[in-house]
């Protein structure tokens, strides 16, 4: 009856763990719905603010200018002796390797930079990322966790502020950035970008585009308004990252708890079977038990009544 006992206790303990699991699982299909449409709508602004850059990069190139003359954004910096990188992870776990593959992803990178002579100052989003950089004395600048209301525009403002100081003080000579890129709830890859100096991106525009290709006017300035763009482009990137790394965060965190969902399913299964079993046998011993006696007080009746 003990071993009984206990496998009901079993029982009750895993349904409660399903029903935690099965609740997780659905929240986050939630969360990552409404991030994807969020990133979605983020895409097209980020599409059309890369074709205005690089339309006047590449009216620049045209008249033989430089674009890197325009903005100190834009000015690589020689040598490269010092680096910042920003890693994102989550602020909770339950959500399989997400976490540990965007951590040693860091580290490879870390390896590489001192390897190469380069310091590397942290700066870290995610109390995932504070915990796994601090057990290996990494230099952190700034780190931050994740605000229960998602991502806003207070924490792409913050991040890119920090980012941004390290690197006009010149403390820092580039500013590189590490997150996971969301491909299918089943599929992530982590990845290490350049924000700073900004890279544009390159490409070929048609020629009938081409022809159109026009100087624009701005004002006050030209190089003020590249200024402009640039830290708009800066944000949406970061932005970008963000939601990218929230987006796998959450695909890992429901495939890991419908995984987690099944086996406790599994092992429902097989404990309701072991239960039944031994209840079948406390039964058919109790039953045994109970014919021996009722035999045994039937013999004793009767040997009682041949005596007298």
């Amino acid at each position: 009856m003990a071993k009984l006992a206990e496998l009901r206790q079993r029982i009750r303990a895993v349904e409660n763990i399903q029903t935690i699991t099965r609740t997780l699982a659905t929240v986050a299909a939630a969360q990552l719905s409404r991030i994807r449409r969020r990133a979605a709508g983020l895409g097209v602004y980020a599409g059309t603010m890369r074709e205005i850059l690089f339309r006047q990069q590449d009216y620049l190139a045209r008249a033989g200018l430089g674009f890197g003359s325009v903005s100190w954004l834009l000015r690589e910096r020689e040598p490269v002796t010092n680096l910042a990188l920003l890693v994102i992870t989550a602020d909770r776990g339950m959500c399989g390797g997400y976490n540990l593959e965007a951590c040693r992803f860091g580290m490879e990178f870390w390896e590489r930079s001192r390897k190469a002579g380069q310091k590397v100052r942290f700066v870290l989003k995610g109390a995932k990322g504070v915990g796994y950089f601090k057990r290996h004395h990494a230099e952190i600048r700034h780190q931050e966790g994740w605000r229960r209301g998602g991502i806003g525009a207070a924490d792409v403002e913050r991040l890119l502020g920090v980012l941004l100081n390290l690197y006009r003080s010149g403390e820092v000579d580039a500013v590189h950035a590490v997150y996971t890129e969301f491909q299918s709830p089943i599929r992530r890859r982590p990845r290490a970008v350049r924000l700073l100096p900004v890279e544009l991106p390159g490409g070929r525009i048609e020629q009938g585009a081409a022809e159109a290709i026009h100087k624009w006017y701005y004002e006050p300035a030209f190089a003020e308004m590249v200024d402009e763009l640039l830290a708009v482009y800066l944000r949406v990137q970061l932005l970008d990252m963000l939601l990218e790394s929230c987006a796998s965060e959450q695909g890992a965190r429901m495939i890991t708890m419908e995984e987690a969902t099944e086996r406790a399913d599994k092992a429902l299964q097989e404990y309701r079977v072991q239960h039944n079993r031994l209840r079948r046998e406390a039964i058919t011993i109790d039953l045994l038990g109970a014919v021996f006696a009722s035999r045994a007080a039937a013999g004793t009746g009767f040997t009682r009544a041949g005596k007298g």
